[in-house]
């Protein structure tokens, strides 16, 4: 459980720092010309908790299968889409007006949640590889072999 809520905590810092990349580009193309106020700057911190709670929600202590894994993510997908554009439009009511807007956050969460996805696998990755050449020094280390050899 420990570890999980460590991931979840590295989870929210990479989102935050997606969402403010996406609110910059999106921001710079599509709104040019607006001032932001210093209450903006708590969107990204919102968004990232609202981000992570499909993730602590869905919290298993057993090994997943990789089926079981790609259907898990699909639906936090499925659901930090749904939370995100209810918290951005559904408490006021979806207009048509909006329609673009909506699209433009739904793809901004795919974005994000994408790349929060790679950035995870490349670190999980590099761990794996630190873990792997950690144990064959230490395995070597055993038998008296030395590297190369």
């Amino acid at each position: 459980m420990k570890e999980h809520i460590k991931d979840n905590l590295i989870n929210f810092f990479i989102i935050v720092t997606m969402i403010n990349i996406v609110i910059f580009i999106c921001g710079t193309f599509m709104a040019p010309d607006q001032n932001i106020t210093y209450a903006a700057f708590l969107v990204p911190i919102i968004d990232g908790i609202l981000g992570v709670i499909p993730g602590l929600v869905m919290y298993s202590k057993r090994e997943l299968t990789v089926k079981q894994m790609i259907v898990r993510e699909i639906i936090q997908f499925v659901m930090v889409e749904i939370i995100i554009l209810l918290f951005s439009f559904g408490f006021s009511g979806f207009k048509i007006a909006d329609l673009k807007m909506i699209g433009v956050v739904a793809l901004s969460v795919a974005v994000v949640y994408i790349s929060v996805l790679l950035i995870r696998f490349f670190l999980d990755s590099r761990k794996a590889k630190k873990m792997t050449d950690d144990l064959k020094a230490f395995q070597n280390a055993l038998t008296g072999d030395k590297p190369g050899e």
